[in-house]
């Protein structure tokens, strides 16, 4: 008995070294793909050269990731925000003011981007992708799922008749993501020229606020 119980506290120990392990190369492996990608560019950058940089075989590389997109996906989750899951949330079970929703969380939003440059790496990152390309689809992906759960906010709205006749749900979705990615493209082409979470913030606020019905 007492034999037996030292190996299960022997294995149990190197299951969990094991795990540890696997969880540091995943690590490592994020780490240099996301300083490749953003020195090179993702098309330039194969997945051999990543585990050269990671210090890893190929087979562990693929291991943890079958391709180049389920390593963005992987990227893209890492930096993913509460915010973003308060408008999936949202757009999945209903609010009663996705226009309040939207002002909150474009605050926090707008905040975490101009105080991490991790982030903003990876925005102009997966924004320099070619369309017609492996990744390139992968992202278009992404900003359909975004656009869905705007869209769907707004038909809320307009459920609520809060949201002006001068638009339909799909066309203020169009705003909102137009009014966001054009905010962070020229904040960064413009060298941070601006605030985000000062001008940025009252530009993006705006924008939300006219997409409201005027009150009665």
């Amino acid at each position: 008995m007492f034999v037996c119980k030292v190996g299960s506290t022997a294995k149990g120990r190197l299951m969990r070294r094991s795990k540890a392990d696997a969880e540091q190369t995943r690590t490592s492996i994020l780490d240099a793909a996301e300083r490749l990608f953003c020195e090179c560019g993702i098309a330039a950058t194969p997945l051999e050269r990543v585990a050269r940089q990671a210090g890893v075989t190929r087979g562990a590389l693929y291991w943890h990731f079958k391709d180049k997109s389920d390593l963005l996906k992987a990227l893209r989750e890492r930096y993913r925000l509460p915010q973003e899951d308060l408008i999936a949330r949202a757009a999945r079970e209903g609010h009663a003011d996705p226009f309040g929703l939207l002002r909150d969380t474009a605050g926090d939003l707008l905040a975490t981007f101009e105080a991490e440059e991790s982030r903003q790496n990876l925005y102009m990152m997966l924004n320099a992708m070619v369309p017609d390309t492996e990744s390139g689809r992968w992202l278009s992906g992404c900003n359909a799922e975004m656009f869905g759960l705007l869209q769907r906010l707004m038909e809320q709205a307009r459920e609520h008749r809060i949201l002006t006749p001068d638009l339909d749900p799909q066309e203020a979705a169009v705003v909102l993501m137009i009014t966001m990615n054009g905010l962070l493209t020229e904040w960064m082409r413009s060298g941070k020229a601006f605030s985000l979470t000062g001008l940025g913030l009252k530009i993006m606020c705006r924008q939300i606020d006219s997409l409201r019905a005027p009150a009665a």
